[in-house]
């Protein structure tokens, strides 16, 4: 193994941009497992470390390390160790590791390979901050995962199952994994077929809603097939055989309903607590608000769980040869592996890509731009492609009352979430989500 000089690790950590610790000190950092790669022109280790600090808990980091004259240099740097560590996955091999092994899985086939130059052009993107990411050949995009998680990995399961188990094809295609397997077990790369050209559809929303006009049919037609897309990406996870027991849908129970409901009741206390100090104006909303999740717990349950993407706005969806992709699926990065892989109610989803038209006109608005009431008709389109998309679905409940009343609930639950982030986060745009719940509170 390349040696790592341990006592330099948290200073090279805090360094990095990938590195989420950079607030708490460091008490000790460790090697729990390591393989090493010896390829031409590039011989690198594979370093898991994990970083325990003076409070909260440890967490685990991948570190590409090669030996430099100034002692460890990260591996993703030079070109021949990328190239290698994509070998790996489209190679389908094995290294052994200290503690077990590290996997590479090819699910391409060969036209996943079909195009790629020899030898492959290396280019970094430097838009991430958790993850780094290179684009191969102009045709592969490999993301190397730095903080690691144990257990499965959302984005690596729902990837092959969509590649391998359904025809749903609106989505960069996962092509391949690496893995590491043994007592550190974590996935430790993705790589997905590249979209060139693409938009993320929350520049691309802006960019239409920054013209000042009413919104055009065109534009409309565009957001009834997003829903439309989110529809087909719903019936795709319903469509799960029973003995798959990751995906298989499962009855909605009254059970869910009031627990999903409770934990609604629970954030409402605490967001509320917490942002009325700061926004008066959302002292006494609590009864009127809370009379959503109420709701929630009375609806006659019908309908299923399946799994959702979990995270789902405008930023998680591309604009490429007039047609909509959705991406990214690994989930809420603040929830567990295990959280994130809990079947939920579709119309999750749903509310939050509703709320994100919210968000892009009242961005525009912060920008100096007059609203012009284009969220209705935004929401009013989506939901018209998702309900033709879904029509007769399993999973989604019998009555409309009920499908309104659950997805007014989870979107109450965006909302929340939306300001705790805010608050957090960028407190000159937390008047965003508190503006739409008094809205919210006052249409009761």
């Amino acid at each position: 193994m390349t040696t790592l000089d341990l006592t330099k690790l948290p200073e090279y950590l805090k360094s990095q941009r990938w590195f989420a610790g950079k607030a708490w000190p460091i008490k000790q950092v460790s090697v729990v497992d390591h393989a090493n790669l010896d390829a031409t022109p590039c011989s690198l280790s594979l370093a898991v470390v994990e970083v325990v600090y003076e409070l909260g808990q440890p967490e685990r980091y991948l570190l590409p390390v090669k030996p430099s004259a100034e002692g460890v240099k990260d591996a993703l740097e030079d070109d021949g160790c990328l190239r290698a560590l994509f070998d790996l996955i489209r190679d389908g091999a094995q290294l052994p590791s200290a503690s077990g092994r590290v996997v590479g899985e090819w699910i391409g086939g060969p036209e996943g390979l079909l195009g790629l130059p020899s030898p492959l052009s290396v280019r970094r993107l430097m838009v991430e901050q958790s993850n780094t990411s290179i684009v191969l050949g102009e045709k592969v995009i490999v993301k190397v995962i730095r903080k690691l998680e144990a257990g499965v990995n959302p984005e690596h399961e729902v990837g092959r199952f969509l590649a391998t188990r359904t025809t749903f094809r609106a989505t960069p295609a996962l092509l391949g994994a690496l893995r590491l397997e043994g007592a550190a077990s974590a996935t430790l790369a993705l790589a997905h077929r590249f979209v060139p050209d693409a938009v993320d559809g929350w520049k691309y929303t802006l960019d239409r809603l920054r013209q000042e006009r009413p919104l055009g049919e065109r534009f409309l037609s565009e957001m009834e097939e997003l829903g439309g897309r989110l529809g087909d990406l719903h019936q795709a996870f319903g469509s799960a055989p029973m003995d798959d027991a990751a995906f298989a849908p499962e009855p909605l129970l009254q059970e869910d309903l009031q627990r999903w409901s409770a934990s609604i009741v629970g954030e409402l206390g605490v967001t509320l607590a917490e942002a009325g100090r700061l926004h008066p104006d959302l002292e006494g909303r609590r009864e009127g608000l809370i009379e959503y999740a109420r709701r929630l717990a009375h609806v006659a349950p019908s309908g299923q769980k399946i799994r959702i993407h979990g995270d789902l706005h405008l930023g998680q969806v591309l604009r490429a040869n007039e047609q909509w992709l959705i991406f990214d699926f690994e989930g809420e990065p603040a929830r567990s592996f295990t959280s994130r892989r809990e079947k939920y109610s579709p119309l999750r989803d749903v509310a939050g890509m509703l709320r994100s038209f919210d968000y892009a006109e009242a961005t525009v608005a912060l920008e100096g731009g007059a609203p012009r009431g284009r969220v209705g008709p935004s929401r009013e389109a989506f939901l018209e492609g998702y309900r033709k998309a879904t029509q007769g679905a399993t999973f989604l409940p019998t009555d409309t009352a009920a499908f309104e009343t659950m997805l007014r609930a989870f979107e109450l639950e965006k909302l929340l979430y939306e300001v705790r982030y805010e608050m957090q986060n960028r407190p000159d745009w937390v008047r965003i989500p508190v503006e739409a719940l008094l809205r919210m509170e006052e249409a009761q």
